[in-house]
């Protein structure tokens, strides 16, 4: 036996050896301790000089003669077993002489290792980086102690010189890799990336990625997007081109009423009033989906077969008002039907089916409720920017093409949306910009789970929804607090860079089709 160490709750007992085994027990049980495992901790079999648990007992920081640093912990050996094997998950740059000393603090998962002549080096194990290296002129030291707030180490050499170090390191976890790329954390089978910045443990890791929050943020806007753009430009083309005069002054500045509608009064209705409906009547909306297109063209069919006399008493430009009780009845249909169309289309419940046969999991708080939240909140800034576009474009063109010949369809493709396109695009970006900087919907109604995961059917956390939950409980100046307005930054820089190369595109189409 070369070295040994005791967890600081004594349950756990690690035991280096000359021939570079450690050796676990257990001593829950101080009558009958239990070994548990022996590893091979040293890779050239050299002797285990040093040793120490981090705090919190599991992670275990080996030094050998070789002057080799690594940091074990147990990790699961096979998916839904409780079985761990000790493990190498960091492993630091070697000591020209054996390691003679681990000195753990008492405030993070940093640690101290000396070698045997005296050289002093500072590591962190989530970071997996060596942050400091001493090399003090009194020579080999006997003892070193961490001060408890990790700002400072007093050493005392052989020769009886005490030594002294003030330390600032404030943000030792972090690093860009930590930031953006997959950590090894205690607890995990395998290096994940994960945003859980606090627990109720002094114990805890913290787990600083911003990799998940940027998958949220890119995640809710793009499925904001994918309900607003379509329904937002069609509706602007629409009104532009076909609706009459009489209902589109009507209809317009009702859509841009929208617009005004607090973004925490639509959270508000998403998360406590859509998402539970949803959750109930979840097959009949499927329902409504697959049904109302098919209703739709089939009733638009059955119109152009009326008789030319009853068509033409119809108004021009008021024809898809009749489509308003088609679609109300297919809504109410389905509705009620939801018990059928669970049975016809989940086997009878859609949650177990889901898991089953898709492997998904159904969240209350979900990506469906919030791209619809988030869609009709940039629905009127789309709609409102490309149908004034639309209507820019100069009648007399227009009137031009349509005394050729061309019909309303033909004028509307080859000339109104070619010439309308730079401004249909700044409105396509400035919603994109909106729902990329939105707050309170998604705070409101995604439940703020930071998982990476393109099911419509669990939540996600934005960059901007994480810095209102945050900061309000962020330390002042510590790394939670600057990571914050890290993402802040992140965010900034984005919706800068989106907006500038927006701008560009727009003066290229403008440029390209000015002549229009």
């Amino acid at each position: 036996m070369t070295a040994l160490t005791l967890a600081s709750q004594t349950e756990l007992l690690a035991v280096g050896t000359q021939d570079g085994r450690v050796y676990h027990f257990d001593l829950r049980d101080a009558a009958k301790p239990l070994l548990t495992e022996a590893t091979q901790a040293s890779e050239q079999n050299k002797a285990i000089t040093a040793l120490g648990y981090l705090i919190g007992d599991r992670s275990l920081v080996v030094g050998d003669a070789a002057g080799q640093v690594a940091v074990w912990m147990p990790v699961r050996e096979h998916p839904g077993t409780n079985q761990t094997k000790m493990t190498a998950v960091h492993r630091f740059a070697s000591h020209q002489n054996a390691v003679s000393d681990v000195t753990i603090s008492q405030r993070d998962k940093g640690f101290i290792t000396t070698d045997a002549e005296g050289e002093i080096r500072l590591h962190h194990s989530t970071s997996a980086q060596t942050l400091l290296t001493l090399a003090p002129k009194q020579g080999a030291l006997r003892s070193t102690y961490f001060s408890p707030k990790a700002d400072g180490l007093v050493s005392v050499s052989k020769n009886n010189h005490l030594l002294h170090y003030h330390i600032a390191n404030p943000y030792p976890e972090i690093t860009l890799a930590t930031l953006f790329s997959p950590v090894m954390y205690e607890g995990y089978e395998r290096p994940e990336l994960v945003w859980q910045s606090s627990s109720g443990s002094d114990d805890f890791e913290a787990k600083f990625s911003l990799t998940p929050l940027i998958f949220g943020t890119i995640k809710g806007t793009f499925y904001a997007v994918l309900l607003a753009v379509p329904l937002a430009v069609l509706a602007a083309i629409y009104t532009s081109m076909f609706m009459h005069p009489d209902y589109r002054a009507k209809i317009k500045p009702t859509i841009e009423i929208m617009a005004a509608l607090p973004t925490v009064v639509l959270g508000f209705l998403a998360g406590l009033w859509f998402a539970p409906v949803l959750e109930r009547n979840f097959p009949a909306m499927t329902g409504m989906v697959l049904v109302t297109p098919f209703a739709v063209a089939v009733s638009a069919g059955l119109f152009l077969l009326l008789p030319a006399s009853i068509r033409h008493r119809i108004r021009p430009g008021v024809e898809a008002l009749l489509m308003m009780p088609v679609i109300i009845a297919v809504i109410w249909g389905c509705l009620a039907t939801n018990t059928w169309w669970e049975s016809f289309l989940f086997d009878g419940h859609y949650k177990p089916w889901l898991q089953t046969h898709l492997g998904l999991n159904y969240d209350q708080r979900n990506a469906i409720v919030v791209g619809v939240a988030m869609g009709f909140a940039i629905i009127p800034i789309i709609y409102s920017i490309s149908e004034e576009a639309l209507t820019n474009v100069p009648k007399n063109l227009i009137a031009g093409s349509l005394a050729l010949g061309a019909t309303r369809w033909q004028t509307l493709i080859y000339l109104v949306l070619i010439s309308a396109s730079p401004g249909i695009f700044s409105g396509l970006m400035i919603g994109l910009g909106r729902a990329v900087g939105e707050t309170m919907i998604v705070l409101m109604a995604t439940g703020n789970t930071p998982i990476m995961d393109w099911s419509l059917f669990n939540g996600f956390r934005t960059l901007s929804a994480n810095i209102a939950v945050e900061i309000p409980e962020a330390p002042q100046g510590g790394t939670l607090y600057r990571t914050l307005f890290l993402a802040g930054l992140l965010l900034f820089v984005a919706t800068f860079l989106l907006n500038t190369v927006a701008e560009l595109v727009r003066q290229r189409l403008r440029e390209k089709y000015s002549q229009f």
